[in-house]
């Protein structure tokens, strides 16, 4: 069964096999710098002489140190694309061969920072959001490009701004669709709280 988040490829195999045997406790500290230099969008990850250090922790040259951050640079950036419950990041996790102590690992790290994000989107949008927003739409339609000829590529442009900010998304039909259920799984959420 695949994960409709993520796909599943030989190089990310490869890199859940090395990514599984390294020690727990190292490899969290490990996750956490990743996941931080990935929020800040940090190009360099690790110094030279921390690659060297981490090769002869986790016993690894270093093809396989560069492959375990990629593949872990991979699977954030697509985690933090999607809205999960624990319960089924777990086990899609699992399914794509993570061990249960990884598994826990990138959960935990992953809660932290969906949290902090949140909380980050919280403070900002209740400063901001005094205004009553604004929210329009339009749809297009791309008949053809150079790259496909006589394609219909139906778009839709939503508009939201407010006194001091504009922000425009341009969204295909499946994002329109992934967007909505996403929303309405949220709204299931928020109508069980009550």
């Amino acid at each position: 069964m695949e994960c409709s988040w993520i796909k599943s490829s030989p190089s990310l195999k490869r890199g859940i096999d090395i990514i599984n045997p390294l020690e727990d406790i190292k490899f969290e500290q490990f996750l956490k710098r990743i996941v931080v230099k990935l929020k800040i969008q940090d190009l360099e990850i690790f110094s030279e002489d921390e690659k060297k250090k981490l090769e002869k922790i986790f016993k690894i040259n270093e093809d396989q140190l560069v492959l375990a951050i990629k593949t872990i640079i991979y699977i954030f950036k697509r985690i933090l694309k999607y809205i999960f419950k624990p319960v089924n990041l777990t086990n899609d996790l699992k399914m794509l061969g993570f061990n249960s102590e990884k598994t826990a690992s990138i959960i935990k790290v992953w809660s932290i920072e969906t949290s902090s994000t949140l909380n980050d989107l919280t403070s900002t949008t209740e400063n901001k959001c005094q205004d009553n927003p604004d929210f329009n739409w339009k749809l297009n339609t791309e008949l053809s490009s150079e790259y496909q000829r006589k394609c219909k590529i139906p778009k839709a442009y939503i508009k939201m701004s407010d006194k001091h900010n504009e922000t425009e998304v341009e969204l295909t039909h499946k994002e329109i669709h992934s967007l909505f259920l996403q929303i309405e799984s949220i709204q299931n959420e928020l109508d069980n709280l009550m």
